[in-house]
């Protein structure tokens, strides 16, 4: 047989066996007919679908927490006034309300191991999620209803309970849809809803820190005039609401589990040519089907003691206990402070606030891009300077200057503080990537991320109880100084452990 015939012949051969490969990438039965996806398969699936729901949960959790800041004296008045309307000038001593920020602080730190323990041994995230909005159903229908303060309590500290679970799920379905190892990659893939898109953590986590400070932004003033307008039940069944629409997107979700096995991915691969790709999955990439896939994840690479012996983890902790008692060392000082220098009521204060929260939203947004595109490192260490800094200026106004003074040092600190909390989260995934070896094995980052709630907690209770003492003590001034020497500390921890003791200042995204 000639050369030009046997050459003929394996073209022959290969091109049937590809035939048959192709084709037996469609899943089929045991039955030999081919599963049926789910409704909306696409959609449900889709990473824009994924993101969406934990955005909402996010925004939907500080809404929720929020919207109780200006109407808890006038809450707890009431019931201590039998439930009748009292008047504005009618509110709970310090002492009550301070208690319900406790309980929630409480919540937060009781819920946060379990929740961070239970995603790590779960492969799908739904399951926890739903039990975390349905604590925030009950804490919001308790709210509605109370008669006694200690409902008031128990529901505060199912509030945090849920919040813990809101977060730390939050955080990991979207660290298992953006690798933190394929930042700035570019996909083009036609058959996924999104279209182009770009991996990167750093930027999907930016964004839900954005959406944060949203349901910051939103639920402060809804509160106060629902209440204000139609009355004591009007904020909570707003509440109500946005929790129906949370619950639904988390019941119509479809995730990215650990182990795939009935549909293919819309994840495409990297073409050389032009840095996108046409490319159809591979067979071994493919979607799961939820009645097959294991209920319990039974590799656990990263255990919690090799966890807190990371420097890199260490201080990003710290640095979000830091950023979480500046914060909470704001919200009952600066308002008094506002009042006695410039004689301002209740809503001249709200509206001078959202000189701080508002930039916090756009810099969230852009200094998880810039973790994406010079990384963590870079942006840790000027956040905090610029925090540190900025600390300082905010107590340097008084009643002799404009308040107008005050506004441009207010956003640039809200932005810098900002800056040092978007920078944690990718940190977090990072170090769950170098410690399993492996950037698709995502256990122990439920628990990293459940510590980062620990962290923010501890920062939440001692914050205010420092803060409300130190104010009667030294005057707010010294009081902003103070709040600078922690940021001050955590600038050369950040510079030597964030990013990888070995990493450059600047650390860029390989070209592709």
């Amino acid at each position: 047989m000639s050369s030009h015939t046997l050459r003929s012949s394996n073209i022959i051969s290969q091109f049937i066996s590809e035939e048959n490969t192709s084709k037996d990438q469609t899943p089929i039965k045991d039955d030999g007919i081919e599963p049926k996806k789910p409704f909306c398969y696409r959609i449900r699936s889709s990473k824009a679908f994924v993101f969406s729901t934990a955005a909402i949960g996010v925004f939907t959790s500080n809404f929720v927490h929020s919207i109780l800041f200006p109407l808890a004296p006038f809450i707890v008045a009431r019931i201590n006034n039998g439930g009748k309307e009292t008047s504005e000038t009618e509110v709970a001593s310090s002492a009550e309300t301070g208690i319900l920020v406790a309980a929630y602080a409480i919540g937060l730190l009781s819920g946060s191991p379990v929740f961070g323990w239970l995603g790590d041994r779960l492969t799908l995230r739904r399951l926890p999620m739903l039990l975390g909005i349905s604590v925030s159903i009950g804490a919001n229908l308790l709210f509605m209803f109370s008669t006694a303060y200690w409902m008031l309590l128990l529901a505060r500290f199912l509030q945090g309970f849920s919040n813990a679970c809101v977060w730390t799920m939050c955080l990991c379905i979207v660290t298992d849809n953006w690798p933190s190892d394929e930042l700035g990659k570019c996909y083009k893939d036609e058959d996924a809803s999104m279209g182009t898109y770009t991996i990167s953590l750093g930027l999907q986590m930016g964004k839900l820190m954005g959406l944060y400070a949203s349901g910051m932004v939103i639920g402060l003033p809804v509160g106060g005039v629902l209440y204000s307008e139609l009355g004591y039940q009007a904020p909570f069944i707003a509440s109500l609401i946005i929790c129906a629409i949370d619950f639904f997107m988390r019941i119509a979700i479809i995730e990215k589990p650990v182990f795939s096995k009935t549909w293919p991915l819309n994840t495409p691969t990297i073409s050389e040519e032009d840095g996108y790709s046409n490319e159809k999955p591979k067979p071994n990439t493919i979607r799961p089907n939820f009645d097959d896939a294991p209920l319990m994840n039974p590799v656990q690479n990263a255990k919690l003691s090799k966890l807190l012996r990371q420097p890199r983890l260490l201080v990003s902790l710290f640095q979000m206990a830091v950023v979480a008692s500046t914060m909470s060392s704001f919200e009952p000082t600066i308002s008094m402070w506002l009042a006695s220098e410039w004689h301002f009521n209740a809503a001249e204060c709200g509206l001078i606030l959202l000189a701080y929260i508002l930039p916090c939203i756009v810099s969230s947004v852009f200094s998880g891009w810039l973790c994406d595109k010079i990384g963590t490192k870079a942006v840790a260490v000027v956040s905090l300077s610029f925090a540190a800094s900025t600390c300082v200026c905010v107590g340097i106004p008084n009643h002799t200057n404009s308040f107008w003074t005050l506004v441009p040092v207010l956003a640039v600190s809200g932005a810098a503080i900002a800056g040092c909390e978007s920078s944690v989260f990718p940190e977090v995934a990072k170090v769950i990537a170098t410690e399993n070896n492996n950037p698709d094995d995502h256990s122990g980052i439920a628990r990293c991320y459940a510590m980062v709630n620990v962290a923010s907690a501890i920062g939440l209770c001692v914050g205010p109880l420092l803060a409300g003492f130190l104010y009667s003590a030294i005057g707010f001034f010294w009081l902003c100084c103070l709040l600078s020497i922690p940021f001050v500390i955590c600038i050369p921890f950040a510079y030597f452990y964030v990013g990888g003791s070995n990493t450059k200042f600047i650390v860029r995204p390989p070209k592709h």
